[in-house]
């Protein structure tokens, strides 16, 4: 019985564990990713407005935090 320790386990890490575990330089890059795809969301919302309804970015934002993101 061999018994592997791995650094983290894909799938069971809370967002705060994995930004404890990467580097400055890509924690940045990370949130620099996370803010282009946030604002190309919100844009693909506001043209869809009759799909997803009106939303503001501050509706937005208080949505995402109960997703810890």
């Amino acid at each position: 019985d061999e018994t592997f320790s791995f650094k983290y386990s894909p799938g069971k890490l809370r967002g705060n564990q994995y930004k404890s575990m990467m580097s400055k330089e890509e924690l940045e890059e990370e949130q620099r990713v996370q803010r282009e795809q946030l604002a190309a969301i919100f844009t693909l919302m506001k043209e869809k407005s009759d799909t997803f309804g009106e939303m503001s970015e501050g509706d937005m934002k208080e949505q995402l935090r109960l997703y810890d993101i």
